[in-house]
C-alpha cells in the first residue's frame, strides 16, 4: 500500500473514534485547549491502531470500553494536582538529634499555643500533628526519605485521613515539613498515562513562622535557670500564684504577628 493511499485512509479510520474533549470548566487557557486536542488525537490513533490489531469481536468491544474509559476521564493533565513534577522523593539526612530537636520544638509551640489560647481550655495544635510528624520522622529514621501515602500515613499515625492532611497543613505552616508534589508514568493498554503519584516529604526544624515560635514560647515559658523570686513578693490570693512570678505576656498572637511584619 501506498503512503498516498494510507494518508486518503487516514481521516476514514480515525473518524469512527473522533477525539475526546476534555471538561470545558477545567480547561480555561488556550495552551490546555491545545494539549487536550493532541492529546485526543494521540488517543484515536492508538485506539485506532489497536482495533487494527483485533481478532475477535470481545477484544474490539474490551478496546472500545477502554477508549470510553479514558475520554470520560480527559487529558492527563487535568487528572493530577497543580505544580507536580516527575521526581524522586529527596534523601534526608535525619539522626537522633534531629529527631529530638524536631520534637522539642514542636512541643515548645504547643505548650505555647495552648497557654496563650484566645479560647479557655482550647488547643492551639491538635495533639495528633505530634503523632503524624513522629510518623514522619520514624520513616526518615529507618528508610532515608519519606514518601508514604495518605493511608498509609494515617494507619502509621492511628488517624483518618482527614485528619493526616489537616495535620499536615498545620506542620506546613510551622514550617516543619516541605511537601513535593510527584506525578509518573505508567503502561496502559493504549499506551503510557500520567497518574498522580503520593507525596514526598522533608522533614526540618521549623522555619519561618514556626521558627519565630520557637523564640517567642520559650521565652515566655518558665525555666529553671530564672533567678531566685525576691522575699518581698505578695501572694496573690486572687490568682493563686505568686504576683512576682506571674509577668503578664501581652497576646501571644499579636506578638508574634508583630515578628512576622518586622521580618
Amino acid at each position: 500500500m501506498s503512503f498516498e493511499t494510507i494518508s486518503a485512509n487516514q481521516g476514514a479510520l480515525f473518524d469512527e473514534f473522533p477525539a475526546s474533549e476534555s471538561p470545558a470548566p477545567r480547561i480555561r487557557s488556550p495552551r490546555s485547549a491545545n494539549r487536550a486536542a493532541a492529546w485526543g488525537s494521540d488517543l484515536a490513533r492508538s485506539v485506532s491502531y489497536l482495533m487494527g490489531q483485533c481478532r475477535s469481536d470481545a477484544e474490539r468491544e474490551f478496546i472500545s470500553r477502554l477508549y470510553d474509559e479514558a475520554a470520560d476521564r480527559g487529558p492527563d493533565f487535568i487528572n493530577y494536582r497543580s505544580n507536580s513534577a516527575f521526581r524522586a522523593a529527596p534523601r534526608l539526612g535525619i539522626d537522633r538529634n534531629a529527631y529530638a530537636r524536631i520534637l522539642n520544638a514542636l512541643e515548645a509551640i504547643e505548650r505555647g499555643t495552648y497557654r496563650h489560647s484566645r479560647e479557655k481550655g482550647k488547643q492551639g495544635i491538635p495533639r495528633t500533628v505530634a503523632r503524624v510528624l513522629k510518623a514522619l520522622l520514624n520513616l526518615a529514621l529507618q528508610y532515608g526519605e519519606v514518601r508514604p501515602s495518605l493511608e498509609g500515613l494515617g494507619k502509621l499515625a492511628c488517624v483518618c485521613k482527614q485528619t493526616v492532611v489537616n495535620c499536615l497543613k498545620v506542620l506546613q505552616l510551622y514550617g516543619f515539613v516541605v511537601v513535593h508534589r510527584r506525578i509518573k508514568r505508567i503502561r496502559t493498554p493504549l499506551g503510557f498515562k500520567v497518574v498522580q503519584d503520593t507525596n514526598a516529604y522533608t522533614i526540618q526544624e521549623p522555619q519561618g513562622l514556626g521558627a519565630m515560635a520557637v523564640r517567642l514560647f520559650r521565652q515566655a515559658s518558665e525555666s529553671r535557670k530564672s533567678s531566685p523570686s525576691s522575699k518581698d513578693s505578695s501572694f496573690n490570693k486572687t490568682k493563686g500564684r505568686n504576683s512576682a512570678h506571674h509577668v503578664p505576656i501581652r497576646l501571644a498572637w499579636g506578638d508574634l504577628r508583630e515578628a512576622w511584619e518586622a521580618f
